[in-house]
């Protein structure tokens, strides 16, 4: 495990060969997804939601959406997250509104082909106690969606794709803690990263729940601000990144339980994005970290995806693959 954790310093990975692909009209990329079967990457297309999907990742073409016929917020949004849980996919979006200009937040499902809105009141992801929403996980149980409230971290659980639950000032998961990220479990259980404690001298923290009743553990950390900001499946373990102290740092949960890697590059601006790639590490903070190596990119890096040794990196409005 300690070989898997640790960044090499002494050999720096070869640079990925990158080929640009080719979109069906214009795109803001905000994630991109393995799902398994078929690639996607998520943003906007024009003046509202954008999705495209491929199956090989050379072919794409574009996802229709469907928004609910009353919608005005809906037809506006940007996609900012996408997960699946076998051929089911979901997807969060959001766009300024209101009279302050906070986010208006909707979920989307596929259906038939298409992005279809899911209806839900407005408190749900907004209100006087919002603070912000994603990003959005897939798995056994269904999704899961991390973000946080005034009272603390938060989370929205759906069985079926369509209605979340909010779990807000939660037992064990509310206070002064903040939630970044979720993953789900082999076992149906949902693991969210993120901290707890003062901004100067903030822990990172995880909390694992099946039904929404929150088990919290603490990871390793070092002195100063330690945030879990990103957190991904690899096989039956977990790999999570995010910052410690003034650096980027690496986590790993294995059989239930923490251990922390080294450190590497500059955790002032945060993790944006986490994959596996051929077994290592890809972290996307302030450029693309391969193993702990800042390694060359097309452009500037928005998120990753892995699959085997195959890369897929979104970066402003375009679309790149590599295979190491």
């Amino acid at each position: 495990m300690l070989a898997v954790l640790s960044v090499s310093a002494c050999s720096k990975p070869s640079s990925p060969k990158w080929h640009e692909i080719a979109l069906p009209g214009p795109a803001v990329l905000r994630d991109v997804a393995d799902c398994g079967d078929r690639w996607w990457a998520v943003g906007g297309a024009g003046s509202g939601p954008g999705a495209w999907t491929s199956a090989d990742g050379v072919a794409w073409s574009a996802v229709p959406f469907a928004p609910l016929p009353a919608s005005y917020y809906g037809p506006r949004e940007v996609i900012n997250s996408i997960a699946c849980a076998g051929d089911r996919v979901a997807m969060i979006g959001a766009v300024p509104g209101g009279a302050h200009g906070n986010p208006r937040v909707s979920t989307w499902r596929l259906v038939d082909g298409r992005m279809v809105e899911n209806a839900a009141p407005f408190e749900t992801y907004g209100g006087d106690r919002a603070v912000d929403v994603g990003p959005l996980a897939g798995g056994a149980s269904g999704f899961a969606i991390a973000g946080n409230r005034s009272s603390g971290a938060a989370v929205w659980l759906s069985s079926d794709n369509r209605t979340f639950t909010i779990f807000e000032d939660a037992p064990g998961l509310a206070g002064e803690t903040v939630a970044r990220d979720v993953v789900a479990l082999p076992d149906g259980s949902w693991v969210v990263v993120g901290g707890a404690g003062g901004v100067l001298d903030q822990r990172a923290t995880a909390w694992v729940s099946r039904d929404g009743r929150w088990a919290r553990q603490d990871p390793p950390a070092s002195g100063g601000f330690n945030e879990m900001q990103r957190v991904v499946r690899d096989g039956d373990d977990l790999l999570a990144a995010g910052v410690r102290g003034t650096k980027l740092g690496l986590w790993r949960w294995h059989d239930g339980a923490w251990t922390a890697g080294d450190t590497f590059g500059d955790g002032a601006p945060g993790v944006r994005s986490l994959a596996v790639v051929d077994g290592k590490p890809a972290v996307v903070a302030d450029g693309l970290y391969i193993d702990g190596v800042l390694t060359e990119a097309p452009a500037p890096p928005t998120a990753v995806a892995g699959r085997g040794g195959s890369l897929l990196l979104a970066a402003g409005d375009r679309l790149w693959m590599a295979e190491r």
